[in-house]
């Protein structure tokens, strides 16, 4: 899941007080659709509403199910349910988020589920929505004129009276709907500034002299007329999949996972001996002790820095670290930040080196130390493990002749943390002949974060599976079997806001996209990278040849895509046991 956003949240919270709705309510969504996530517990405060819309059902039935299909329903992105099944519908989250003991009232309609507390709501969230903060003023297209005088209700019911009448102009209009998250924007009678999720049933369009009232603010524009509306609409403030959708059939393909052994658990053996002993003493000179002191950050890469590799001394450990690294690629894009990121790829690729040296079965022993020598980070992104030597006198020897009777115990430990498995994901890379991505060239060279087994004992019987978002696995979100689903969308979200932020940001600099040229950064922030893109980066991001909005469309066409592709996804068969795959 996707965090609530809390710049877009504070401007709600300012806004929704001065927002006035009327509204007919649409039936709920009887359509299979994606499952709203869970997204915390919340308090609505003194002065504003959480959520604008109250479902008119009644709460002696309400469920969890029921809420969300009937913000479905109605389009919108948000569900909310407070003391014990009022059930409310918005597109932000007008209120701070609270700790979950606060949402401890059941709900009436079934007693098993969680419907908030006394003026705390327990809200759930549409992942198939983008992000508010991708869209701007500008993704706003006129739809010409409309009416706005139908008995059964207003066309938009959400009007901004914040905007303050006497200077209102369409772009003011425009942007009080974008930062509350509304697809619908309309301006009427010269002075008044509405929004909505859908448009109401019992309107129309009108000719376009009806529309003929100047804005207030602005007299060289029309904002709609006596009972008429200037519409516009933000598609991008929709959900790509609305109530009814149907997802296209797939051109992917699955390949097939491989399989991990288990590692045998750790033992330790209790000894109990019986000794007759003839000793002689001796003295040695020198003892030395040598340890090897990982690095705190091991790759870095602009603010992020890679948790360290375990080490190794076979294939199989080495594998391990394989796996290790190749989880972190996802959150090293979510965290380096921009120019830096770029080099994320080449991250990517020094994993992938660790792989190709594991199956090299090289002379000598397969060591992290003889792979560090021939396969280093980026001069200036990675810091080598400390090897330290301590020299001392060696301690006092006793040379014995022992004569020992042995009985030996084998205790069984399980392991806390066991190795990441082999880093196949649950969740699937969409494909698209009309856009060219598909398993193994995702939009940009962006990769579908992994969410694969959880690696840590104490949280797998629950949560099973884990999405790596993370260096460190710990702070990881968690999912339990029947949230698999949920980890998916997260990752589809997570790798289309990556796909916004590295690639689309990329191809601003030139009008035909610096990824063709592997070039693109401006020449003072290439300064300040102080590096030119390396081969990896012109490699991997070579022949897509977008502008910035090109880039945006196919990173939308591709989160689209892989909500639709990982709608089924179960997990069935995967992480049966901690430890394996």
């Amino acid at each position: 899941m996707a965090p609530l956003r809390t710049a877009a949240a504070f401007a709600a919270v300012v806004l929704a007080a001065h927002v006035q709705a009327t509204e007919v309510p649409l039936p709920p969504c009887l359509d299979p659709f994606q499952p709203f996530v869970y997204s915390g517990c919340f308090q609505e405060t003194s002065n504003t509403q959480l959520l604008p819309y109250r479902s008119p059902s009644t709460p002696d039935n309400m469920t969890v199910e029921e809420c969300v299909a009937e913000c479905k329903g109605n389009g919108y992105r948000y569900a909310g349910l407070v003391y014990y099944g009022v059930c409310y519908c918005g597109q932000t989250v007008n209120g701070p988020q609270v700790d979950e003991t606060q949402c401890n009232l059941p709900c009436k309609g079934n007693e098993t589920e969680t419907c908030g507390g006394n003026g705390i709501f327990s809200v759930y969230s549409d992942p198939t929505f983008l992000p508010v903060e991708d869209v701007t003023i500008e993704d706003y297209h006129a739809l010409g004129c409309w009416t706005d005088d139908s008995s059964m209700g207003r066309a938009l019911v959400y009007r901004q009276d914040q905007v303050a009448s006497a200077s209102l102009t369409t772009k003011s209009c425009l942007q009080a709907c974008r930062d509350g998250g509304y697809p619908f924007a309309g301006t009427e009678f010269g002075g008044e500034c509405y929004c909505g999720v859908v448009i109401g049933n019992d309107t129309y369009t009108a000719p376009a002299e009806d529309c003929s009232i100047p804005c207030n603010g602005d007299s060289t524009e029309i904002c709609g007329g006596r009972g008429r509306l200037n519409l516009f609409v933000a598609h991008e403030l929709q959900s790509l999949e609305p109530c009814g959708y149907e997802p296209p059939v797939s051109s992917s393909t699955t390949t097939a996972s491989t399989s991990t052994t288990t590692p045998p658990p750790e033992t330790s053996t209790t000894v109990t001996v019986t000794t007759t002993t003839k000793a002689t003493t001796t003295t040695s000179s020198v003892c030395t002790t040598t340890t090897v002191i990982p690095p705190t950050c091991e790759y870095k890469c602009g603010k992020w820095c890679s948790s360290p590799l375990p080490d190794w001394d076979d294939v199989k450990t080495c594998k391990h670290a394989w796996s290790n690294c190749a989880v972190q690629v996802a959150s090293c894009f979510k965290g380096a930040g921009w120019p830096d990121v770029l080099d994320c790829f080449d991250f990517g690729a020094w994993c992938g080196d660790v792989a190709t040296y594991c199956d090299s079965n090289p002379r000598g022993g397969c060591f992290k130390g003889d792979f560090w020598g021939k396969k280093p980070p980026k001069p200036g992104h990675g810091n080598p493990p400390k090897t330290v030597t301590v020299t001392t006198a060696c301690p006092t020897t006793t040379a014995t002749k022992t004569t020992t009777t042995t009985k030996a115990t084998t205790a069984t430990t399980t392991p806390t943390q066991c190795p990441i498995p082999t880093p196949t994901n649950i969740c699937i890379q969409p494909s698209s002949k009309l856009y060219n991505y598909g398993p193994g060239h995702p939009v940009g060279g962006i990769a579908l974060p992994i969410v694969t087994c959880n690696d840590l004992a104490a949280d797998w019987p629950a949560y099973p599976f884990k999405g790596y978002t993370d260096p460190d696995s710990r702070r990881c979100k968690k999912y339990p079997r029947n949230q698999c689903t949920n980890a998916c969308a997260d990752a589809c979200r997570e790798q289309y806001e990556d796909c916004v932020d590295v690639y689309a940001q990329g191809c601003k600099t030139k009008p035909t996209g610096w990824w063709v040229r592997g070039r693109g950064v401006a020449a003072e922030e290439r300064g300040e990278r102080g590096m030119d893109f390396s081969p990896v980066q012109r490699r991997t991001l070579l022949g897509w040849g977008d502008d910035y909005t090109g880039a945006v469309v196919k990173c939308r066409a591709q989160y689209a895509d892989c909500l639709s592709e990982n709608r089924g996804v179960t997990g069935a068969g995967k992480c049966p046991k901690f430890g394996g795959w």
